[in-house]
């Protein structure tokens, strides 16, 4: 197959890009955030909202999730007695700051009582007045998140059960009508939700602190380019894979993690769902489900017939943008300091999905 670009191609975007790139700024400090004051913010805050004095119990960080900071705890009244919650807030120096909460209060409103199990919303604030940080709160879901690189240890029946969950639940999303739901009013006529997504991840990975790689840059323009029209608008969720939902005795009792959704085109989460690296590198889903099973299940669950063509270009998007999520984290730990260790190391993933974004940019086209 002949291939998609020649050097020659890329060599000058390269020479223009370092004749354009302008002085790195000084970083500016961030404000961090600090546990004992957000615990004090959040007692007030939720004394103010229930009118009655709310002690907060139990406060702590969660480990899990590289963006927002995740905090669970116990919200305990007089009169209500004990309520598990969660608190997750938006850093100012996290890996997509500056934060919304939009999305994911709409995700939660949108979905309470559909065939999508999620945890109920409890208060958010896009401001950030009373805690100092956007932020939202939700009610704490029994049960475990599974680490796909741990799933080797776990009964190939069980996982198969889940992963079929996993599906018909993606199925149960997509055929939700958006219009009727508040995603309605994030719907622009102009351009499309997926096409300001790549100008987006484009624009981040431009920033002169970036690594620069020829072939996103290239690459990143073809997407934009080349972007398929959707069977039909969707409620996408953006991050849609294993890990990013809670387990509890054999069924999917939550899925997490709505920062990234929008509408657009079902194929983004199927080809995001399936990718190796969400799957400890099987090509199998959950490492069981076959790619021709997956797609099957979907088609009788969603009723949405899946396109091979639409398909690949949206497993090119994924790894494109993996590659600048990876970027956006060694930035927010490298400039933006943000105290997480784990961000410091992401990089060192780049050349693997590199070299994948190139084999699946030639299959895409």
């Amino acid at each position: 197959m002949a291939r998609l670009y020649e050097v020659s191609q890329l060599m000058p975007e390269a020479a223009k890009q370092s004749d354009d790139v302008p002085a790195a700024p000084e970083p500016v400090r961030p404000v961090a955030v600090d546990d004992d004051t957000v615990r004090a913010a959040l007692a007030q805050h939720l004394s103010r909202i229930s009118g009655s004095r709310t002690e907060i119990v139990g406060f702590g960080r969660k480990s899990s999730g590289f963006s927002w900071v995740t905090y669970a705890f116990v919200a305990r009244t007089a009169a209500e007695g004990d309520r598990k919650l969660i608190l997750r807030v938006g850093p100012p120096s996290g890996l997509f700051a500056p934060y919304s909460v939009l999305p994911q209060v709409y995700a939660l409103q949108s979905l309470a009582g559909s065939g999508v199990p999620v945890p109920a919303l409890v208060s958010s604030e896009q401001d950030g007045a009373e805690i100092g940080f956007p932020f939202f709160i939700c009610e704490h879901i029994e049960g475990d998140v599974p680490a796909p690189w741990a799933a080797s240890e776990l009964d190939p029946d069980h996982k198969r059960a889940v992963a079929r969950q996993f599906v018909e639940i993606l199925a149960s999303l997509h055929q939700i009508d958006a219009d009727a739901t508040p995603f309605a009013s994030r719907h622009h006529s102009g351009e499309r939700a997926e096409v300001r997504a790549i100008a987006g991840w484009r624009a981040s990975l431009a920033r002169p602190t970036a690594r620069y790689y020829p072939l996103l840059d290239w690459g990143g323009s073809w997407l934009q380019d080349n972007c398929p029209q959707p069977p039909r608008l969707t409620i996408v969720h953006g991050d849609y894979r294993i890990g990013n939902f809670i387990e509890h005795q054999g069924r999917i009792a939550a899925i997490l993690d709505w920062e990234l959704t929008h509408l657009g085109d079902p194929h983004e989460d199927l080809a995001w769902a399936m990718m190796p690296t969400f799957n400890a590198r099987s090509r199998k889903l959950y490492g069981v489900l076959e790619r021709t099973e997956v797609i099957d299940l979907y088609q009788r669950a969603s009723g949405i017939s899946v396109s091979d063509k639409s398909l690949a270009f949206y497993e090119a998007y994924a790894l494109y943008q993996a590659a600048a999520i990876q970027m956006c984290a060694v930035r927010a730990f490298e400039v933006d300091r943000f105290n997480d260790m784990r961000l410091a190391v992401m990089a060192s993933q780049m050349p693997s999905i590199v070299r994948a974004f190139e084999r699946a940019l030639e299959a895409a086209a």
